[in-house]
């Protein structure tokens, strides 16, 4: 029999590994809570994780199997497993963060005959000839590539019983459902609206359905990105409207972004860690404790920004809108390093990936894979475009909601005994924003030597 690893691939599904893996013997599905992984996510991703092993058990057991689920080192587990059944193999989906690869590592140095999948990507990193450091070029590249296509249900399953997966972690917060069937079901109601006017819509910052929020089924691997592509692709073929398209299209273009992360991850590991950009000088973060505490608790005075990590902090999900102001926010206004707003989502986030989590604060740091030099961007001209009514911001900060949506976006423009009469609950802005503005461009400049 066979033995498959499940890691961020949390479905039965267009599974590549296990599909082939089950296509030649018997497959015994195993998920190794590894504590070096363990580590590496929050509380509520590892409690949106353990519902999705229930569910996955759920799922093996309806096609007469069983989930093994066991907590320690991997080659120690993998070793115990093995003196329980009759192993001639072990397989895998490979991964392409740096932790990941060490344990990928091990595997593939055990006495195990270990054989690795490509499943988390459409086109795996190193089919590039040449790893590409913006966008565009790569997405061009990306579109040519041969996609494989989705699968199946495995074959053969080994027939086994096991206990049932114990949750290790509650949540303090409301969490989405988990699994193949509720990440297909978001999925299907996407589809037959909001992908349609997803180019025009995304940003919507107030309306949470103008986005998939796929993202956290993405993550933990509870749908295939196989199958969503080929439907992407299915939909764009079938659609006479050129408008439709286009919008169809820009999905289509923020799934190559995910796997543009992945690639610049798998070249350059290091980036997890290290600015991917090189800098003539080391930036002069000031990483002042009292403005950080501020901004991870929503009170910095700065609506949209509040809003943003409000949300953030009570569903452990964000709009990516408002991911990237509030990045941009903390690294040029507040002068503090990236690498701490990166570990507090890291930390909260359901959806938590090393590679989109790390790509994107590096993109919004201006030191990482974004072509512009420094960008810095304006959450007062965000807001009042991305959120003219302030329906979002009025969700998160109820201290504003009896306010015009003028008076919230001019917040940090107000005089002080303006702001006392109006909301005095919430707080003044927590810096000058205009000279911060000046201050922390500045401070990049100096960093790239000009």
């Amino acid at each position: 029999m066979q033995l498959f690893i499940h890691r961020n691939d949390l479905r039965v599904r267009d599974n590549i590994g296990l599909f082939r893996a089950g296509a030649a013997e018997p497959v015994i599905p195993v998920y190794i809570r590894d504590p070096r992984r363990a580590s590496l996510i929050g509380p509520e991703k590892t409690a949106f994780r353990d519902r999705g092993l229930q569910k996955l058990q759920e799922r093996y057991r309806e096609h007469g199997s069983d989930l093994i689920v066991r907590e320690g080192k991997t080659a120690a587990i993998l070793s115990s497993i093995a003196q329980e059944h009759d192993i001639s193999g072990i397989a895998y989906n490979r991964h392409y963060a740096p932790s990941e690869r060490h344990i990928e590592q091990e595997i593939d140095k055990s006495r195990f005959n270990a054989t690795a999948y490509d499943d988390r990507v459409l086109v795996p990193p190193r089919w590039f000839e040449n790893d590409h450091d913006t966008f565009s070029p790569f997405y061009r590249r990306w579109k040519e590539k041969e996609k494989q296509d989705a699968v199946g249900v495995p074959s053969q399953l080994a027939d086994i019983s096991a206990p049932d997966v114990e949750k290790s972690q509650e949540s303090t917060i409301d969490l989405p459902d988990a699994g193949e069937e509720a990440a297909r079901d978001r999925w299907t109601a996407f589809k037959a609206g909001a992908l349609y006017e997803y180019k025009e819509q995304r940003d919507d910052v107030a309306d949470p359905d103008a986005v998939s929020r796929l993202s956290p089924y993405y993550s933990n691997g509870m749908i295939g990105i196989r199958t969503i592509y080929h439907e992407v692709q299915t939909c764009i073929q079938q659609e006479n409207d050129d408008n439709a398209i286009r919008n169809i299209a820009k999905y289509r273009s923020e799934l190559a972004w995910r796997e543009f992360f992945y690639q610049v991850l798998y070249h350059h590991p290091e980036s997890v860690e290290n600015n991917y950009k090189s800098f003539e000088r080391e930036i002069a973060w000031e990483n002042d404790a009292d403005l950080f505490e501020a901004w991870k608790e929503g009170r910095t005075g700065i609506p949209f920004v509040d809003a943003g990590m409000r949300e953030l902090n009570e569903t452990g999900y964000m709009h990516n809108r408002t991911r990237q102001n509030v990045a941009s926010f903390l690294t040029k206004h507040l002068m503090i390093d990236w690498r701490k707003g990166r570990d507090y989502f890291r930390k909260k986030l359901i959806d938590h990936d090393v590679a989109s989590n790390t790509g994107g604060w590096q993109w919004a740091a201006s030191t990482g894979t974004d072509s512009v030099p420094i960008r810095i961007f304006n959450p007062i001209k965000q807001g009042k475009r991305y959120d003219p009514e302030a329906e979002y911001i009025k969700r998160w900060v109820p201290e504003l909601s009896g306010l015009d949506p003028n008076q919230i976006h001019e917040w940090p423009q107000l005089e002080e005994e303006q702001r006392k009469a109006l909301a005095e609950s919430y707080p003044a802005p927590i810096i000058k924003y205009q000279k911060r503005y000046h201050e922390g461009k500045q401070m990049f400049e100096q960093a790239l030597g000009r």
